[in-house]
């Protein structure tokens, strides 16, 4: 969803793009919920083993990345630079969270 932004953004379809920030914001704040203690073993996701040993950490990551999005929604009508904003307020989110709690694929 976040490459669909991408496109959007790039196309200056910024009302298209919004509500589909809300939507990965709402999916971020999913997240805290998942991975609970009983979850560590057993299913085969990309999930890492960091996810439970960091759980305050990624939670922390996942409600930052829900108000990012939140703000990236609302920084897009007046950024003059849409890459650079959505950089700092999407992009650096899914690498924070891709590189210390997901499995290379």
């Amino acid at each position: 969803m976040q490459k669909k932004i991408s496109i959007l953004l790039k196309s200056k379809k910024i009302e298209e793009a919004k509500p589909l920030m809300k939507k990965i914001s709402d999916n971020y704040k999913k997240l805290l919920d998942y991975f609970p203690e009983n979850t560590k073993e057993g299913f085969k996701t990309e999930a890492l083993p960091s996810i439970w040993e960091n759980k305050d950490k990624f939670n922390a990551l996942m409600q930052k990345a829900s108000d990012d999005m939140i703000k990236l929604a609302k920084a897009i009508d007046t950024a003059e630079d849409l890459r650079a904003v959505q950089k700092e307020l999407m992009w650096s989110n899914c690498t924070a969270c891709h590189s210390r709690f997901r499995a290379p694929h």
